[in-house]
């Protein structure tokens, strides 16, 4: 039962972190679950607790779903590669994209969420980078220097939110990485 509501806290907490950023309110919170602001704090011991187990869960479910394409041998080298930033959490069904702007704006004003996310963070590309060995080992591309392209695709990680307003849109982080992986592994072709 308290497993339960603290996952149902957390799924109401992502729909109000995609639809408020780091402005949403645990009145309003309490209001989406129907509870009392009490019953909130009874299973966490604050906001900033509620927003970062909430993205660490969403975290969670990406990276099984890479740890199951790392071990899936019907695909290949290509498929993985160009599926890793194609994931998407369980949860895409409450919040379908997350703002790369509002998640911005949550680790701006909540910045101790993003030292302990960095482990998890980590953990992903270190799959991408089993997803690039592999590449290497099948033949299907070229010879490419692979450190070279690990810090390309961070670099494109680390520059999103610059590239979005410079162009004044508003992607996903899976679609902005696409896209960049896209260009990376096929160049531009018409």
């Amino acid at each position: 039962m308290v497993k339960a509501m603290r996952e149902r806290i957390l799924a109401e907490a992502l729909v109000e972190l995609n639809l408020h950023g780091a402005e949403f309110h645990m009145d309003n919170l309490a209001r989406r679950l129907r509870i009392s602001k009490r019953t909130l704090y009874q299973h966490f011991s604050s906001k900033q607790e509620i927003v970062q187990e909430a993205i660490i869960s969403v975290m969670n479910d990406v990276y099984k779903q890479h740890v199951a394409m790392l071990h899936d041998s019907s695909m290949t080298p290509e498929e993985k590669i160009m599926g890793f930033f194609a994931v998407r959490s369980r949860h895409e069904k409450l919040i379908k994209v997350f703002s790369v702007r509002k998640m911005s704006d949550v680790f701006l004003k909540m910045p101790e969420i993003c030292n302990n996310l960095e482990a998890c963070y980590e953990r992903d590309w270190t799959i991408l980078d089993h997803f690039l060995d592999e590449a290497q080992q099948s033949h299907e591309f070229k010879e490419f220097d692979k450190p070279l392209l690990m810090h390309m695709l961070h670099s494109a990680a680390e520059d999103v939110l610059d590239y979005i307003n410079e162009v004044n849109k508003d992607y996903s982080f899976q679609e902005y990485m696409n896209k960049c992986l896209a260009m990376i592994l096929y160049g531009i072709k018409r």
